[in-house]
């Protein structure tokens, strides 16, 4: 049993339910212990895992975010709680000027696990309050699974078409497109470029729902910078955001670049 296990069993959270999750957390956060970590979370309940941070990480302030009211006895004074909705900017950037001006070292999302308000508090939190280098976990993605979540819709396994015919077609599509003669007939090359997409669509069985689609988006923005390709791409070329995306059942670590 690992130290973050031992400490979640004294306290009233589900993390010490999801025995994988303290695994990755472990981790991931080990060589921060001892540090002066500046520690959020969003959608706390009954506010057992900020005891569990606080435990862990004795020498971090821990703020934690929830919709419904929050009491706790906390003895060391490094625990803040702040009420409200986790898409409300203005609560987001009142509690990270009060705790953490300099920017925080770990962002936890245990909120609403719904797309649309995830994505809300990701972007304005990584880009606006989140440190270089800093960590932004994402835990139970995988909601936008499940038929009867907000915003999930059910997996359904799609039969694979053949994809050799499909290959073969999008590769003599490409040949054309990086014909010599196409390069002064750019409407030409966008009509074979929407040809190849509509050719290749089929050969992926996505599911973009919910909190699975944010998951993706974020894929794109690890290859921002082959999207942005000078070249090949679109829009001005930037480097990703991120210097690593690592994803496991329910855990999406995002680790700033």
């Amino acid at each position: 049993m690992t130290d973050l296990a031992r400490i979640a069993g004294r306290y009233d959270t589900d993390k010490a339910v999801h025995t994988h999750y303290l695994r990755n957390y472990e981790e991931c956060f080990g060589g921060l212990r001892d540090k002066e970590v500046r520690l959020l979370e969003l959608g706390v309940k009954a506010g057992g895992s900020l005891l569990l941070w606080r435990d862990y990480f004795q020498r971090g302030v821990i703020v934690g975010l929830d919709i419904d009211p929050v009491q706790i006895e906390d003895s060391s004074g490094r625990i803040h709680i702040y009420q409200g909705e986790q898409q409300d900017t203005n609560v987001l950037d009142r509690l990270a000027r009060e705790n953490a001006p300099e920017g925080f070292d770990i962002i936890i999302d245990d909120c609403s696990h719904v797309g649309a308000l995830s994505r809300a508090s990701f972007w304005h939190l990584f880009d606006n309050h989140l440190k270089s280098g800093g960590v932004y976990v994402i835990e139970d993605w995988g909601t936008g699974y499940w038929d009867d979540w907000v915003d999930g819709v059910r997996y359904r396994q799609r039969p694979r078409n053949a994809s050799r015919p499909r290959y073969l077609l999008a590769r003599a599509v490409a040949r054309v497109q990086t014909s010599q003669a196409l390069r002064h007939v750019p409407i030409v090359g966008r009509v074979l470029s929407m040809a190849k997409a509509a050719v290749l669509k089929p050969q992926a069985h996505t599911h973009d729902f919910g909190m699975v689609g944010f998951v993706k988006e974020l894929v794109d923005e690890v290859g921002m910078a082959d999207i942005t390709h000078p070249k090949l791409g679109a829009g001005a070329s930037r480097p990703s955001k991120f210097r690593e995306m690592r994803i496991s059942p329910g855990h999406v670590f995002v680790i700033k670049s």
